[in-house]
């Protein structure tokens, strides 16, 4: 799959930022709602939201709506995308030319 250097640099932007894979981490093994991650992880939950909502835009996690089966109600859960980027001087020069950059997707 091809995507625009925008994105490649907005997913690193995002990669880059503080807490962003302590919460990938905190998810990898299975879908979570945002306070479960905040508590687990000990991240403020206001960051986690807007950590989550970047990561959500650049496509990096996908957020659904669920039910809390304790409590009946609706809460936003969140699950990490299959991504992966390969980076390497040959890629990076096809960015600058072309505005597109090979990104495998697992």
């Amino acid at each position: 799959m091809y995507q625009h250097k925008e994105q490649v640099l907005t997913q690193l932007r995002i990669l880059g930022m503080r807490y962003t894979w302590e919460i990938l981490a905190s998810i990898n093994s299975g879908s979570k709602f945002l306070k479960q991650i905040a508590r687990e992880t000990r991240i403020p939950y206001t960051t986690v939201q807007k950590r989550v909502n970047d990561l959500e835009k650049a496509g990096l996690v996908r957020v659904f709506n669920d039910v809390d089966g304790r409590t009946g109600k609706f809460i936003r859960k969140v699950r990490v995308s299959r991504f992966r980027l390969s980076l390497d001087p040959y890629t990076i020069e096809r960015m600058v030319k072309e505005g597109r950059v090979f990104i495998n997707r697992a």
